[in-house]
């Protein structure tokens, strides 16, 4: 009897189980069922609903303006400015997804109220015209009226507020951005200063040594020094440190018909900088009108037309930049396996040469190219090892400062050549300048401040080197 009565509970359970199991679906289904019934909920009444817009005009505080849509690109009659095609594309959406919130009043006496007796702005696409009255008390509206109608809506406040762009709005102000892990090219022109002019080139022996010792690329000065090492890296706390910010702030002119006005005419600097994927040019003129305590400098982007502002903050360490921001401190750095023989012309002259003898060439360690050649100071052998202490004090010779108005004068007291393995040559000239400076002379420069006692010093090694054996 007990067990006959459990399996009776038993099955009372489940019949409950299976009737909730009935109620849930039914009640979802006819929820699913209303749900289906209800109307998709709209944000309002469209009351400019045009299936294309190919060509508009808007009139506002700040002109009047017609854009036509050719191909997949809006351009503005008149102008030959590049524009934001996503501002200009917001304008045009107004003609085809307007949606009003709320109508106001159907036929209204005083259009004063609503600021729509002078409009704000007015747009007209094809045969619907848009007026843009005054902001609601919220200021999350806008007052607007439709042709057709003397009805007064109140629209989206964001929605409309592309009716008032101008052209500081939709034209396009966008800079490509530069990596400064990629340069690849860089040229600062200041007035009444030297040119500053870095490249990076795989061909050059200094790039070429530096990148096959390190694995990193690295760049090298052609002006106003030729051949001197430049790490990128190295520029990102000076010339480069606020190339992230390098935005354009505002439109100043459209199209200027004086560039004198703004300084443009004769700028005080032009800047390239060029990486890997992007290229900007920049030429920045007068200071522009200070807001609050940000100043700015009119400039021009990449040869167009416009004159715009920047931040000056973002422009100055171009305008200030010097050699000292760019350059690695050696007079000629070169990693020893890539040179074939050095000449030092002083009051003695010493000549070194690398030779490959019986096993003693270029050999292949864990991966890495040794350079075991023998060496000869004016045909005598000396020591590797005594050797590379007097290799590394010759490539580590390096200036002390830069002056551009230091002159080389009479005949070289000391000249340095480095003869390469893929053919060149670097020789640096090393001029009196004063009891304790040289001015070296490296292609057309002569800006150099090399200490006398750093020369000297390896000039009385090399003469060592060669008594020992003599």
């Amino acid at each position: 009897m007990k067990k006959k009565l459990m399996l009776l509970g038993a099955a009372v359970a489940v019949l409950a189980v299976l009737l909730g199991i009935y109620a849930f679906m039914g009640d979802r289904s006819d929820k699913s069922n209303e749900e289906e019934a209800s109307p998709l909920e709209m944000p309002g009444e469209n009351i400019a609903d045009l299936d294309e817009v190919k060509k508009f005009s808007v009139e506002n505080s700040s002109g009047s303006y017609t854009f036509v849509k050719k191909g997949e690109s809006w351009q503005a009659e008149g102008y030959s400015n590049k524009l934001d095609q996503s501002a200009v594309n917001r304008m045009a959406t107004v003609f085809t997804a307007l949606y009003s919130e709320e109508t106001v009043e159907e036929d209204p006496a005083d259009l004063s109220k609503y600021g729509l007796d002078k409009p704000a702005a007015i747009g007209t696409s094809e045969n619907i015209t848009v007026k843009m009255g005054a902001l609601t008390s919220d200021e999350k509206y806008r007052y607007v009226q439709v042709s057709g109608s003397n009805a007064v809506y109140m629209a989206d406040a964001g929605f409309c507020k592309s009716l008032d762009f101008g052209m500081n709005d939709f034209i396009d102000k966008a800079i490509a951005k530069i990596s400064t892990d990629s340069i690849q090219e860089m040229e600062i022109k200041v007035r009444d200063k030297e040119d500053i002019y870095v490249k990076y080139d795989p061909d050059n022996p200094i790039a070429r040594d530096y990148a096959e010792a390190n694995g990193l690329a690295t760049l090298v000065m052609l002006r106003p020094v030729e051949n001197m090492l430049v790490y990128p890296y190295s520029l990102e706390n000076s010339v480069l440190r606020n190339i992230d910010n390098l935005n354009i702030s505002e439109l100043a002119d459209p199209a200027p018909s004086d560039l004198s006005k703004y300084g443009l005419d004769k700028p005080l600097a032009e800047i390239m900088i060029r990486d890997d994927k992007n290229k900007i040019t920049i030429k920045a003129g007068n200071n522009a009108p200070a807001k609050g305590i940000t100043e700015y400098i009119y400039v021009q982007i990449n040869d167009r037309p416009e004159v715009f502002t920047m931040d000056l903050r973002n422009i100055e360490p171009f305008i200030d930049a010097s050699i000292a921001d760019f350059s690695e401190k050696f007079v000629s750095l070169y990693q020893r396996s890539k040179v074939n023989s050095i000449e030092i012309k002083g009051a003695d002259t010493y000549k070194i040469d690398f030779r490959s003898e019986g096993d003693n060439t270029f050999v292949q360690e864990d991966g890495v190219r040794r350079d075991r050649r023998n060496t000869y100071i004016n045909n005598i052998p000396v020591d590797r090892d005594t050797f590379t202490d007097f290799y590394e004090q010759l490539v580590a010779i390096g200036f002390d400062d830069y002056d551009t108005n230091a002159e080389a004068k009479g005949a070289p007291a000391v000249t340095i050549t480095f003869k390469l393995s893929d053919g060149s040559s670097d020789a640096a000239e090393y001029y009196d300048y004063n009891s304790d400076f040289y001015v070296v002379k490296k292609g057309d420069n002569t800006s150099m401040l090399v200490n006398k006692q750093t020369v000297t010093k390896v000039l009385n090694e090399a003469k060592k080197l060669t008594e020992k054996k003599s």
